[in-house]
């Protein structure tokens, strides 16, 4: 009886001390924008990091969120970000290099072996480096969600090698590393904005795209493809970013649940997407898909040149610094 009281006792008081920490906070909103699906692990990581906040805080800060690209594709949103006009966006590192240079680095093929890989090397590494470069951007990335290693899909082309890819007509996001990757193998590269992919997939006027498995089957790519070529090309990772004077004008307090908050978001990403992956293939062999591993060396040797043009943007330095930090954590 004694134990249950002391429970009972302790129970209370860490209400009351959690009720008594939530009356310090102001009510407030924000505004986390974010261009995947719904059904996709982005947007469940989203509203894990609001739900977190709102506990934290008693209820009385709020995140809202805006899917599927409602508030506009990646480089507005980082746009918004950076002018204030909007407070938290989840960004790829790849449209975040327009206002860092130097994160060019973090888009070159095959610069990471696996998931535990990456992740290592973006918490010891890539975290600090990336934030050095955003803040005279007035942007700071609170965590980096996961996306998957990227493979490729195609209609009609079975893609077993890098020579497979010559002259093939591929839409590549506006990502410098991944742009001259393909074009290294002899693809006939096509930018095309996301929001119309799948329109261009279906009449043709692409003949196959790049992107990981969630996404092919989060958006539905595969009604418009029939080949998934497992090429592991890139991982492809994406910045929980915040507006650095919003953020900063936040109380100790409150910075603290975001970051707290923030990481637990990124960790689910993290266990969804690798731990998910395999499912996801066997879900789109079902939906017809053909699926095949790939002569990952020809691909490697074919898309080496590409370092030297990402080494030029990013500036040498950085490109070396980064790859001895993902070699440090191999």
């Amino acid at each position: 009886m004694k134990k249950l009281t002391v429970t009972v006792l302790a129970a209370a008081v860490a209400f009351a001390a959690s009720a008594a920490n939530a009356a310090d906070f102001a009510p407030a909103s924000y505004r986390l924008a974010h261009t995947a699906a719904t059904s996709h692990a982005h947007h469940q990581a989203a509203e894990l990091f609001a739900k977190g906040v709102s506990d934290a805080t008693g209820g009385k800060v709020k995140i809202e969120i805006y899917p599927q690209g409602e508030l506009g594709d990646q480089p507005s949103l980082a746009e918004q970000v950076t002018m204030g006009s909007l407070d938290l966006a989840v960004v790829s590192l790849g449209n975040l290099a327009t206002y860092s240079k130097k994160l060019s680095a973090m888009t070159a093929p095959f610069l990471f072996k696996s998931y535990d890989h990456a992740h290592k090397t973006i918490d010891g590494y890539v975290m600090k480096w990336m934030n050095d470069g955003l803040a005279e951007h007035d942007a700071y990335a609170l965590s980096m969600f996961d996306y998957g290693f990227r493979q490729t899909t195609t209609k009609g082309i079975e893609v077993k090698s890098a020579d497979d890819l010559k002259g093939v007509k591929i839409r590549v996001p506006p990502s410098p590393g991944l742009l001259a990757a393909f074009d290294s193998v002899g693809a006939n590269t096509q930018q095309i904005a996301y929001s119309e992919l799948y329109q261009s997939l279906k009449q043709g006027v692409v003949d196959g795209e790049e992107n990981p498995v969630f996404t092919i089957l989060a958006d539905s790519l595969f009604e418009t493809q029939d080949h998934l070529a497992l090429t592991n090309h890139y991982f492809d990772c994406q910045a929980l970013l915040i507006n650095k004077t919003t953020f900063e004008g936040l109380s100790p307090e409150l910075q603290k649940i975001f970051k707290d908050e923030a990481v637990k978001a990124q960790n689910l990403t993290r266990k969804l997407i690798s731990e998910g992956e395999a499912g996801v293939i066997e879900q789109l062999k079902g939906k017809g898909m053909k699926v095949n591993d790939v002569d990952r060396d020809s691909f490697v040797k074919k898309m080496a040149p590409a370092y030297e043009k990402i080494g030029k943007l990013a500036g040498q330095d950085e490109m070396d610094a980064l790859l001895k930090a993902a070699k440090q954590y191999e």
